[in-house]
């Protein structure tokens, strides 16, 4: 019975241990913040999400809807571990510049992985009709059916910054009797489709499938960036850029836009050694990541680590020197 009653007691007291030992040894979980989950940041997201939680023995990742405007003040304020946004964008959160209200010196860079561009779709039959920039759409007579993008995203940002450059403002739109239209990018996709709305947004990379997806379902132009437009969007931050012919049907010839490029990013907080495993995890299967978006295929990690809006990461730093 004694002996019995000594190995009870040693049972008892090793459970807690046991316990705690599991706890240790739990992958820890990371968020993951991406923009709209149909977008390219959410496909991305979802990609690398996918092959590190298979891959990582330490920590996972958790796929977090948001939107590269809003991500790093999100990120910065510990709303999210790491996330993507535009470098412009953590550039002006770290330095506390317009459309950010705060500082964000915590914010640190992981790795460029595209160059995104702000694409203006427009149906064939109001380009027809002679609607053929945003300074078409505000000054029109007639009004109109469009769609700015989700509230908190790069597009919207980008499209409120031309309706207020030409003087005007969704209140003002909506009281001309405008319809607009405040859905993701998959929405916007099968609205335009389905003729709800005749113009649609989207601050991306190329190619973008949900763009493809509406070119297909209805014959689709882009809309024409007029120059002072432009220059305003490249005092705000954003950066000339071209999207080229052949990706959508019906737009055969290279696009001028603007954009800017796309990031991955975190704080100084977060654990070296994750945004070291996660950028080899992403070398090590790049064939995989391919599949899921041809910008995995284009990336490059010799220059990755440059134009990030933000210090590099110590993880990242130690990554790109090896």
């Amino acid at each position: 019975m004694r002996k019995a009653t000594i190995i009870a007691a040693i049972l008892v007291l090793a459970a807690p241990l046991a316990v705690i030992n599991r706890a240790e040894s739990a992958p820890k979980q990371y968020s993951l913040v991406v923009g709209s989950l149909g977008g390219t940041m959410g496909r991305l997201g979802a990609g690398l999400a996918d092959i590190v939680n298979r891959k990582a023995k330490n920590f996972k990742f958790s796929v977090v809807p948001g939107g590269g405007r809003a991500n790093p003040a999100r990120i910065g304020s510990g709303g999210g571990d790491i996330g993507y946004s535009f470098s412009n964008f953590v550039a002006n959160a770290t330095a506390g510049k317009v459309p950010f209200k705060k500082k964000y010196p915590n914010l640190r860079g992981i790795a460029q992985f595209w160059q995104s561009c702000y694409h203006q779709y427009a149906a064939k039959d109001q380009i027809d009709a002679g609607i053929r920039s945003w300074k078409d759409i505000v000054n029109s007579k007639k009004p109109l059916k469009v769609g700015p993008a989700k509230k908190g995203t790069s597009t919207e940002y980008i499209t409120r910054l031309i309706v207020t450059h030409y003087g005007s403002s969704y209140k003002d739109l909506k009281k001309r009797g405008y319809k607009l239209n405040f859905a993701g990018v998959n929405g916007m996709s099968r609205a335009i489709r389905s003729s709800q709305i005749d113009f649609y947004f989207h601050n991306s990379g190329d190619p973008n499938g949900a763009g493809i997806q509406a070119a297909i379902g209805r014959n689709l132009r882009f809309l024409r960036l007029e120059d002072d437009a432009k220059n305003m969007l490249v005092k705000a931050g954003f950066s000339p850029c071209k999207i080229p012919g052949g990706i959508y049907r019906g737009i055969d010839k290279a696009t001028p836009s603007v954009g800017a490029n796309g990031v991955l990013l975190t704080t100084d907080k977060m654990d070296p050694s994750v945004v070291y495993n996660t950028l080899k995890i992403i070398v090590d299967n790049k064939k995989f990541l391919s599949g899921v978006h041809k910008i995995y295929k284009k990336w490059k990690p010799k220059s990755a680590g440059k134009g990030l809006g933000a210090p590099l990461h110590p993880g990242a730093a130690r990554f790109y020197k090896e």
